[in-house]
Order: C-alpha cells, then sequence, then structure tokens
C-alpha cells in the first residue's frame, strides 16, 4: 500500500492526527493528499493549526489546497485568517482560491 492510499484509509476513519504525518513528507503528492484528506476536519484544532501553516508554504499549489481546506471550515478564526491571506497571497491562482473559500463562509 502506497502513502496515497494509507491517508485515503487513516482520513476515511477519521484519523487526523495519522494523516497530519504526512504533511511534511518530500513528495509533494502525499501532501497534497494528505491535505485532502483531513479538510472535512478543520473543526479539529490541530488540522485547522496544520492547515493555517501551510497556507505559507513556498509551494502555490500546497497553499491553494490548503486554502481550500481551510474553507470548509467556519468560525471568526477561519475567516480572519482566509482575509489575511487575501491581503497577503501573490498568486493569482490561489487569491481565486482565497475569494471562492471566502464566499462559502458567508
Amino acid at each position: 500500500m502506497g502513502k496515497i492510499e494509507k491517508i485515503e484509509k487513516l482520513a476515511g476513519k477519521g484519523k487526523a492526527e495519522k494523516v497530519l504525518k504526512f504533511f511534511g513528507d518530500k513528495d509533494k503528492e502525499v501532501r497534497l493528499a494528505a491535505i485532502a484528506g483531513v479538510s472535512g476536519m478543520i473543526e479539529n484544532e490541530d488540522v485547522r493549526n496544520a492547515i493555517v501553516g501551510l497556507t505559507e508554504d513556498g509551494d502555490p499549489d500546497i497553499r491553494k489546497a490548503a486554502i481550500t481546506a481551510l474553507g470548509t471550515g467556519s468560525g471568526s478564526y477561519v475567516e480572519t485568517r482566509l482575509r489575511y491571506c487575501l491581503t497577503n497571497e501573490k498568486d493569482e491562482k490561489v487569491l481565486q482560491a482565497v475569494r471562492d473559500a471566502l464566499a462559502n463562509q458567508k
């Protein structure tokens, strides 16, 4: 079983803490799969904090995935972080993801 399949299995069981361990993987596809795996678990504080950290990653694809995942959550913290990204992000594709996530907050 490969890493991506393992992430999908763990995420399906709701094991966020084990999926978070893949956030630091050197393989970008594994990192993207891990972000997708926890995207429905943003209400979990550890998940939310890890995702917020990835909104400042050096790779715009990782930032975009993190923003999309963060947008599945709700609350003032999520909205404040998205607004911060809106004013500080430079990549247009990531900015569009921020706009989409903010639109879903209302």
